[in-house]
């Protein structure tokens, strides 16, 4: 069916039962049909590289899939697949395939529909969710796994390294666009160490049975949580190599889907029940491998469904995919240090740069106000105290030891702070070389002229920094560069602001490390 077709059934009169309201969602490969009592799900006539629901017959043998599939998670919400027909010029969707003389346009699969309120997203959105449900999730997903067909050997590692080259090559036309090339090359790089160095581990999973025929899409979207019963429908009925992998990569999807929404605490609450309950010894080997591949294939997708799909969206599952390479990868969570007088843009660079790599921004005018207790957007006379020497000093000692913590617990850490002193510049090099931390000192720089423009333009915004164009006047000469050697310090001309080829270039520089 097209798109115009599926919105003249969007009447009462073409439903078999009694109609509560109408709704229509779409996917990039269904529309979905919300009647109150039941959603009817209908395939897009659509054909990709690896789904072609392209002819009527292929779209209901693919509907009757989806069902017997998904029987397994969920048996009382799939009731059946039905056909759509035309009669007198109006589409129908009927109870049975007893057509007559009625001709079958396409097919609908047919569900029990479940109240939004226990949709798995609503739940955490509204905080309606806590450990108890989180564990009740984990012991629904073990036991299914622990149920679940041994898959064939020929979905096996050579498999997972196909899915691998494929995601890569579909995400080539992305680059630059939508995906930075220095952390496409990072990512691809080491997957294929990865793949290289831990064969034996892959083949000891699938000697073990660890290959089943599981789930595919295992994310909160697809999760209903009921006071009776936990329900997980929507599983991958389209292409059955995305089906059949390693449990791991269920878990991962879920996991990697939580920390995507921020909910790290219940992330790791299900994967401390599915482990008491699996007993996966080398599961944790093996996460941040398919957490990775789950958030590339996310990044992925999104790009597939541009314009309609959120770019910010997009770019934090590539920066999860980031991550979580890192993680994997041979090298040390790294600082980057963002520096430069005032109103040069170090702040936008370093959020830009977050988004980016999903590191941990720490800014040097947010800690000073929050040590005095001043409102972050206060601009009062009063805040002056709060910038004389004794107090940089505390500042840009809390900021430097904060985010050397944070590294030490793996993360990516930018902080974004003129460094404008010598002073400043002893205390990060001493504690980065005590602690053996790499590093990147990114100097911006601006002509006078544009530095004046960005301040009087930031005095009519909210912004944190106190900073004007009569505070810039008054500082800008005592302003001392720092000496590093070139691999630790990147100069960036910010007079232009093509932020983009500045975050490649801090990605090259910080790779290369």
């Amino acid at each position: 069916m097209k798109e115009k077709e599926i919105r003249e059934i969007l009447n009462k009169k073409a439903f078999p039962h009694k109609i509560k309201y109408l709704k229509l969602k779409e996917t990039y490969i269904s529309w979905l049909i919300f009647t109150g009592n039941f959603v009817y799900k209908i395939k897009k006539p659509v054909k990709f590289g690896y789904l072609d629901f392209s002819s009527i017959k292929k779209r209901r043998f693919f509907c009757e899939k989806e069902l017997i599939l998904n029987k397994r998670l969920a048996s009382e919400i799939y009731l059946g697949v039905v056909p759509i027909v035309k009669e007198d010029g109006f589409f129908k969707i009927l109870n049975t395939f007893k057509t007559s003389s009625r001709k079958t346009v396409d097919y609908a699969l047919k569900m029990k529909e479940i109240p939004e309120e226990y949709y798995l997203p609503n739940l955490l959105k509204n905080k309606k969710f806590d450990s108890k449900k989180i564990k009740e999730i984990a012991k629904v997903v073990a036991s299914f796994h622990q149920g679940a067909d041994i898959s064939p050997k020929k979905y096996g590692f050579e498999m997972v390294k196909f899915n691998w080259r494929e995601n890569f090559e579909q995400t080539k036309p992305f680059l630059k666009r939508i995906l930075q090339k220095p952390l496409f090359d990072f990512i691809k790089k080491e997957v294929e160490r990865y793949l290289r160095e831990n064969r034996e581990l892959f083949l000891k999973r699938i000697k073990e049975g660890k290959i089943r025929d599981g789930h595919g899409d295992l994310h909160s979207g697809n999760i209903f949580v009921t006071p009776k019963k936990v329900y997980i429908i929507d599983c991958i009925e389209f292409n059955e190599r995305f089906r059949h992998q390693d449990i791991a990569s269920d878990i991962a999807f879920f996991l990697m889907n939580l920390e995507y929404l921020r909910k790290e605490n219940l992330a790791k609450e299900f994967l401390k029940e599915y482990l008491s309950i699996s007993k996966d010894e080398t599961l944790l080997r093996i996460l941040p491998f398919y957490k990775c591949y789950r958030a590339f294939i996310r990044g992925k997708v999104g790009c597939f469904s541009l314009p309609k799909a959120n770019l910010l969206s997009i770019q934090r599952y590539f920066g999860l995919a980031f991550n979580y390479a890192f993680q994997f990868s041979q090298k040390k969570p790294f600082l980057i240090v963002i520096g430069g007088q005032i109103g040069t843009g170090k702040s936008y660079l370093a959020k830009s740069l977050k988004r980016t790599i999903l590191a941990k921004v720490l800014n040097s005018d947010v800690i000073r106000k929050k040590m005095f207790g001043i409102p972050l957007f206060d601009h009062k006379k009063e805040v002056k105290k709060i910038y004389t020497q004794k107090v940089s000093i505390k500042v840009y000692q809390k900021m430097i030891e904060r985010g050397i913590n944070l590294i030490k617990k793996g993360k990516l850490v930018i902080l974004d702070a003129t460094f404008a002193r010598k002073i400043y510049h002893q205390m990060l090099i001493e504690k980065v070389k005590k602690e053996k931390i790499p590093f990147l000192f990114v100097e911006c720089w601006a002509s006078p002229e544009k530095i004046l423009k960005r301040l009087k333009e930031r005095g009519k915004k909210k912004e944190v920094s106190d900073a004007t164009p009569l505070i810039y006047l008054k500082l800008k000469d005592r302003y001392e560069r720092i000496n590093l050697p070139s691999k630790n310090y990147l100069f960036l001309n910010r007079e232009k602001e093509n932020i983009s080829s500045e975050i490649e270039k801090t990605l090259k520089k910080i790779l290369r490390y």
